[in-house]
């Protein structure tokens, strides 16, 4: 009996030891097993809980991860700069553009400049002056990024020149307006005016304006929608014209714009098929101009395809073509994605040394 009372004593003592033994001994527990804390006062009898466990910090792949996806929209902005780009490398001069160029030495700094100088010349009835200047005019409009009054001082150009009776210099205008109303994206206006210049080509027999007019047709085509119509101007019709005239510079092109309008309607193995061979043609006969866009057409194709290791090397040579030709808008386009594919890999590092680029040019371009 004396032995179970003194059993029972003993748990008993051993259970109020435990109680109290035990907050002590949890506050010596460590309270942040993942080590951020690096202050903590044990001590603290405030109110509120001894310690709040906030989440760790964020890790720079975290943040580059987010980033990367914050510029995502902005690729609409550089896709259609790069648009613009290629097209008025289209731009064409009137015929008399020695005198132009002479007229416009200073070149003027203001409308009132440009307008004063343009009614001098026309006042005194010398129309092939006044055109030739307004083409100018919106040629400069253009690359302010106006537009709208750009197509406005051509339409004017085109009444001279249609009143001159100067069919290629007509045509020569036609042809400029074609290309801001593409730029503009009104299909049907730039179909109207390419078709015009189209048939002074053909007037002309000249088969190299007519294959190029062509290029620019389907274009169009492609965008109004109207794919199969712009697949076969090309292949058809254009493609035939630059073989019979053993032009080369203009058939690499003719496969690029195809494989641009096949890239439109997401065919990225079409696409990838007629960009190489633009790039071996224009290899084999050293046509260097295209090399650029053509490597960073395939290595976006990849891209899309997240074929990202091929992708990469595409966008590394397109890269260094680029730099070569100091075109600054296009390496702005193939840093954003190869950055992208860095970031998929982990290689933060690289990742974010090509966002800060990117961040550079963007910066400088826009």
């Amino acid at each position: 009996m004396m032995q179970r009372v003194f059993m029972t004593i003993l748990a008993v003592l051993c259970l109020a030891i435990m109680t109290v033994w035990n907050p002590m001994y949890g506050q010596e527990a460590p309270v942040d097993p993942s080590g951020y804390i690096v202050k903590y006062n044990k001590d603290f009898q405030g109110i509120g809980p001894k310690v709040y466990i906030l989440p760790a910090p964020r890790t720079k792949m975290e943040m580059l991860t987010d980033v990367y996806k914050e510029i995502v929209p902005f690729r609409d902005s550089i896709q259609i700069a790069l648009k613009h780009q290629k097209f008025m490398a289209n731009f064409k001069a009137v015929s008399n553009e020695e005198d132009i160029q002479r007229l416009l030495d200073p070149m003027p700094a203001t409308d009132a400049v440009w307008d004063s100088l343009i009614h001098e010349h026309v006042h005194h009835n010398l129309l092939y002056l006044g055109y030739g200047l307004l083409n100018e005019y919106a040629k400069y409009l253009t690359a302010l990024g106006e537009v709208d009054k750009a197509i406005a001082r051509l339409e004017q150009a085109l009444e001279y020149a249609s009143a001159v009776n100067n069919p290629p210099d007509v045509a020569t205008i036609q042809a400029n307006l074609s290309t801001l109303q593409f730029l503009n994206m009104n299909a049907q206006e730039a179909e109207k005016h390419e078709e015009a210049y189209y048939a002074q080509a053909s007037k002309s027999k000249n088969a190299i304006d007519q294959g190029l007019s062509l290029v620019r047709l389907a274009h169009i085509q492609a965008l109004d929608k109207n794919y199969r119509s712009a697949e076969n101007t090309i292949i058809r019709k254009a493609i035939p014209l630059f073989n019979r005239s053993r032009h080369y510079e203009g058939k690499i092109w003719a496969w690029e714009m195809l494989a641009d309008i096949y890239q439109a309607q997401n065919k990225h193995t079409e696409a990838q098929w007629f960009l190489i061979q633009a790039r071996d043609l224009a290899r084999l006969h050293e046509q260097e101009s295209e090399l650029a866009e053509i490597e960073y057409m395939l290595g976006y194709s990849k891209f899309i395809q997240k074929n990202y290791e091929v992708a990469k090397g595409e966008f590394i040579n397109a890269y260094d073509l680029a730099e070569k030709e100091e075109n600054a808008l296009l390496k702005l386009a193939i840093v954003e994605k190869l950055g992208n594919i860095y970031l998929s890999q982990r290689n933060v590092e690289l990742a974010d040394t090509l966002l800060k680029e990117y961040w550079q040019l963007r910066t400088a371009l826009f």
